[in-house]
């Protein structure tokens, strides 16, 4: 069969091609993520991780992929039992697991990279450059992440809520990046009788002489064959509801090497990340230890599940941009019809909003962590901050990386239904994030709270105005202008939702969410689009920050403007590719937006 070759703008397109981004460094091929971590980082923090975020890209890109695919195709195996009917607990992982974990905790320090100096650090990293590295590791692989999450969150609880002789005794073993040396952690929370509503949990806790004893079952606990799990149960005596329950830090063994009494009963049969264990656990009678105020350990708990939102908004986002990577490569090296498949007006369309999905994300996500590092420098205003910002991350994001996903599937064709392809894995892993920590509801319920209850409407609508000042280009002017009567209408629907009763206040809860995040990351590319007009005289950013009012903002109940603006078409690769993009492609876009908030 003849093969006919076609010019696609960086690569050929051939009939019959099958092209994979096997090979790419995808660090390299993601200029957005170092220009991101320039804005945030200082030079020689950000010059002394190039090398490590290469490294990891690359490997991300080759090694780490290939990994995750064998690994999730071998799922672990469960021994309850021995020989002699004793309790063991053993899981069986393939060794591509056990290999991911090398990279992940030892050769690139993931976990250990928040709590102390690694890779040549003189101090620990800084929450933007540590998600950093998360998004590159989760855009080949998902399920690992989950017990490092856990075990760097879990770390975090410790250091801040535990007393000195728990610290010392475990806090050097779960950031430790020597294999023989670290200890893993889990959060077992899930029950039968409490998945979202965890104040009718059950598990019991019973004083024992001076020692406390865990019993009952937990339904849903990741990272099941971890070296600790944080448990919340109840105390004999105490109240029901979310009050009444404890925080206790359970080992797997116990001091003198004997395994702590507890049964894994099963393994649980999951649509993604299969190639790590989530199971189900009985405890009977299990030695556990108090993490600071017996009777606040709901409160506790929740300081580690906001970690985990943090960390898991910023892996959906990761998977969204390979997901975006995947699409725009099998586009471009494709050809039907007489062209490259990314040269069809359709395609450029879906390729686009895969790339703004992206990099709104992306945006949001290392601006939170932004926040994150300031918070723990002490501000009070950013504490508060993370209360909004969090669930925002968590409710949007993950919910749009399933979108994400399956578009890019579609995109790949027939192939991308196929297990030969990584598609039909990013589909199935992208899924658990919006689970994960709370579903989409229960996270927009509690976006909602943050503004009753904590009052963050207010520090929230004055960072997003804040990003919007400070400005010297005109377009950027003329587009803040725009945004500003946005963001204004927006602030006015919250104080309206706040202000309702009962039921009617929670209707609108997804709505508002929605809406919130959206502003908050226009705001973000607008900001970015400043400084880059202003470094590389480049109005790509910009371009992206009216395509975003125009789809997520103005579609969205505002006017009737729905259509996509045909300039797409003209500055697709220039977008893609990170070229200079000049201002007469930004004045239509803005002009139709302009008229599109007259009336508001």
């Amino acid at each position: 069969m003849s093969v006919t070759v076609l010019e696609s703008k960086k690569i050929k397109a051939e009939v019959g091609a099958m092209p994979e981004t096997k090979g790419l460094n995808f660090f390299e091929e993601d200029p957005n993520l170092a220009f991101i971590l320039k804005r945030y980082l200082s030079k020689e923090d950000y010059d002394h991780a190039l090398s490590h975020l290469t490294e990891l890209g690359e490997t991300a890109g080759t090694r780490l992929d290939e990994l995750s695919r064998i690994a999730d195709k071998h799922t672990p195996e469960l021994f309850t039992f021995n020989g002699k009917g004793e309790v063991v607990n053993r899981v069986d992982y393939h060794p591509a697991y056990k290999e991911m974990e090398y990279i992940a905790y030892s050769k690139f320090s993931l976990v250990a990279m928040a709590h102390k100096p690694v890779l040549g650090f003189s101090t620990k990293l800084p929450h933007v450059l540590k998600y950093g590295f998360w998004y590159l590791f989760a855009q080949s692989e998902f399920g690992l992440s989950c017990p490092m999450n856990m075990t760097d969150s879990a770390a975090r609880v410790l250091r801040r809520f535990a007393d000195q002789e728990m610290k010392e005794t475990y806090l050097p073993h779960m950031t430790s990046t020597d294999m023989n040396e670290l200890w893993t952690c889990a959060q077992f929370m899930t029950e039968k009788e409490g998945g979202s509503d965890v104040g009718a949990n059950t598990v019991m806790a019973k004083k024992v002489g001076d020692q406390w004893e865990l019993w009952g079952d937990k339904w849903f606990c990741s990272n099941v064959t971890s070296d600790l799990a944080l448990v919340l149960a109840r105390p004999e005596g105490a109240p029901g509801g979310t009050k009444g329950l404890g925080m206790f830090l359970m080992p797997r063994k116990l001091p003198d090497g004997s395994l702590n009494k507890f049964r894994i009963n099963r393994l649980k049969d999951k649509l993604g990340t299969r190639d790590m264990a989530s199971g189900e656990v009985t405890f009977e009678g299990a030695t556990a230890y108090v993490v600071g105020d017996i009777l606040n350990g709901f409160k506790q708990m929740m300081s580690m599940v906001n970690s985990s939102r943090l960390s898991n908004g910023v892996r959906s986002a990761g998977m969204m941009r390979r997901s975006f990577l995947e699409a725009l490569v099998s586009a471009r090296g494709r050809a039907a019809f007489g062209s490259a498949i990314s040269e069809k007006p359709l395609m450029k369309e879906t390729l686009f909003e895969l790339l703004l999905d992206s990099e709104a994300a992306t945006a949001m996500a290392l601006f939170t962590a932004s926040v994150y590092d300031k918070a723990d420098q002490g501000s009070e205003v950013d504490e508060k901050l993370l209360r909004i910002l969090t669930p925002l991350l968590k409710g949007c994001i993950c919910n749009r990386a399933r979108n994400s996903a399956t578009e890019g599937m579609e995109a790949r064709g027939g192939n991308g239904y196929i297990e030969d392809w990584v598609e039909p894995k990013l589909v199935r892993d992208s899924f658990v994030g919006s689970i994960w920590e709370g579903t989409t509801n229960i996270i927009a319920l509690d976006v909602l709270r943050s503004l009753v209850k904590d009052k963050t409407g207010e520090d929230f609508f004055n960072i997003v105005y804040n990003l919007t000042d400070d400005i010297s280009d005109s377009f950027v002017q003329q587009t803040s202008q725009v945004l500003m009567r946005i963001i204004k209408k927006v602030e006015s629907q919250t104080k309206r939702i706040i202000d309702l009763n009962g039921p009617e206040k929670e209707l609108p809860a997804k709505q508002l969410m929605n809406r919130l995040y959206h502003v908050c990351a226009a705001s973000l590319l607008l900001d970015e689009a400043s400084a880059q007009i202003t470094e590389q005289g480049n109005y790509r950013k910009l371009y992206m920050t009216l395509q975003y009012i125009h789809r997520y903002l103005l579609k969205n109940g505002f006017d009737d403007f729905s259509y996509s603006d045909p300039s797409l078409l003209k500055w697709f690769d220039a977008i893609v590719d990170w070229e200079q993009v000049p201002t007469n492609a930004v004045e239509s876009l803005l002009e139709k937006i302009q008229q599109s908030v007259v009336t508001l």
